[in-house]
């Protein structure tokens, strides 16, 4: 299992993947794809541990399988996430975070981390940041905590001030990381044109 979660940062991953990547093969080349594939049957999926290993509680955590591989050596977790930096130097605050900074770094889109949102007499006292910046101002957000109450309603504060100031607001959750080239197809660079 070690061996297989290693084997895909070499091949198709530029860091430790998160488990939504693991549902979507991300290269084309098939002798690659189909050892891809191989190494995804061999990699331990928390979510179906067996009952037996929920109830000893020997099942192990994403980031207890990525720490185990040494993925993890320059991660350091936390109970919001795992902080580690991005292919391109970003730091982030979870996986999340650096699946969506890696396919903006990889697929070519300009974009600067944590911009500040306008201040904003009701909606923002407090200096809310976004988590990216596209080069054409529209902000993005990665929301790792959609459920939680004073999550939410912070993300609900920014997306009013993103109405009211007429901003572009992009909202990510773990749900949408299989649609991003499908969600980014406008920033995404033109293919160049065959010869």
């Amino acid at each position: 299992m070690v061996w297989a979660l290693r084997r895909l940062v070499e091949i198709e991953f530029s860091g430790p993947p998160s488990v939504a990547q693991l549902n979507r093969l991300h290269i084309s080349d098939p002798d690659t794809a189909d050892a891809a594939m191989l190494c995804r049957f061999l990699i331990p999926r928390p979510a179906l541990a067996t009952e037996r290993a929920r109830t000893y509680k020997t099942a192990r955590t994403w980031a207890q399988w990525l720490h185990l591989a040494g993925l993890l050596e320059e991660g350091l977790r936390t109970s919001r996430g795992t902080i580690t930096v991005a292919t391109d130097g970003h730091p982030c605050r979870s996986m999340l975070e650096r699946h969506i900074d890696d396919f903006l770094h990889h697929r070519g889109i300009a974009h600067d981390i944590e911009p500040a949102y306008p201040r904003h007499a009701d909606l923002n006292t407090t200096g809310l940041r976004a988590d990216w910046l596209l080069y054409d101002g529209t902000y993005v957000e990665a929301l790792g905590m959609p459920d939680e109450p004073a999550y939410a309603a912070k993300v609900a504060r920014k997306r009013e001030l993103a109405q009211h100031t007429g901003i572009r607001l992009i909202t990510l959750t773990a749900e949408d990381l299989t649609r991003l080239p499908e969600i980014f197809a406008f920033w995404l660079p033109a293919a160049e044109p065959t010869r």
